[in-house]
């Protein structure tokens, strides 16, 4: 029997760990984002 449809745990955690990071890239450059925009509204 051939398992392909089933990832192996490996693959699984770095599918996960790739989703995150973007997760966390995404939400850091918008919070970047929004502190430079109120920085240039202070100004």
């Amino acid at each position: 029997m051939k398992r392909e449809n089933y990832p192996t745990p490996e693959t699984s955690k770095r599918n996960v760990w790739g989703i995150v990071l973007k997760v966390i890239i995404t939400v850091a450059t918008a919070i970047a984002g929004a502190l430079g925009i109120q920085a240039c509204h202070l100004l």
